[in-house]
């Protein structure tokens, strides 16, 4: 082999192993980073449940909700949180990119009170549609998006301490290799606390009834952070300071 030959030889290898290292360091140090995250002095701020782009913000009216991937038609919230419920309130979809830290978070402080796993029907589809519809501002963004409804998921319910349930869905993407949710109904989260993670992908929504909303403070396309980032406030506290919380209101207690 020549000199030159040999030289190119070196130079594609040299090449090879840097990348595969910046590969390997991606999905094992960068991906699964886990930076500190302080919620909002504000006791009545409900914080992002991932990092991420806002896909979108959906009305939902006694438990239906709309959808692109229907031709904007509603469905039943169930279909998508596999929770059943007739609340009203509001849809917010939460898109992880390759760079978002991928650990999820409790917008609120409660009790969990539901936990629903659902695996894929048939199987886990790529969101590169949702990000493709990010970067030609296509909306809406979950437009052509169906896996959406497909995708494999995972559920919690959050009771606020007057009765009030918000839910947060974790949902796969076609290189996920696990959704991981650590926590267990029966036992209490506070608000902005880390919970789980999808590995490798995906999305995050959270369901938030209106004795939870007096405004939402968030717009499709704008990125938030877990933990941190407020995406609605509440009439009443959400911090899971028990004497600001239960002193403020008392919800009618929401069906699971």
């Amino acid at each position: 082999m020549s000199p030159a030959a040999r030289w190119t030889l070196g130079a594609v290898a040299a090449t090879a192993s840097v990348f595969a290292g910046a590969v390997a360091w991606w999905r094992l140090r960068f991906f699964f980073r886990d930076p500190v995250r302080t919620p909002p002095s504000d006791a009545c701020a409900v914080v992002a449940p991932a990092d991420g782009v806002v896909t979108y913000v959906k009305r939902v009216e006694h438990g239906q909700v709309p959808f692109a991937v229907k031709k904007g038609r509603t469905i039943p919230l169930e279909e998508f949180t596999d929770i059943a419920t007739d609340t009203s309130g509001f849809l917010i979809g939460v898109y992880m990119t390759e760079y978002s830290v991928h650990r999820n978070r409790s917008p609120i402080a409660g009790t969990v009170v539901a936990r629903r796993h659902r695996s894929a029907a048939p199987f886990n589809r790529s969101m590169a549609r949702v990000g493709a519809n990010l970067l030609a501002r296509q909306t809406p963004y979950d437009e052509g998006c169906d896996y959406l409804l497909t995708n494999e998921r995972l559920t919690i319910g959050v009771r606020h301490p007057g009765g009030a349930v918000a839910t947060v869905t974790q949902i796969a993407d076609l290189w996920v290799n696990r959704i991981v949710a650590h926590v267990d109904v029966g036992e209490t989260v506070g608000r902005g606390e880390q919970y789980g993670m999808i590995r490798f992908g995906s999305q995050c929504d959270v369901f938030l009834p209106d004795a939870l909303v007096e405004q939402i403070t968030v717009r499709p396309g704008q990125y938030v952070f877990a933990g941190s980032t407020t995406i609605a406030r509440s009439p009443v506290a959400v911090s899971g300071d028990a004497r600001i919380d239960l002193g403020a209101a008392v919800f009618e207690e929401a069906p699971l």
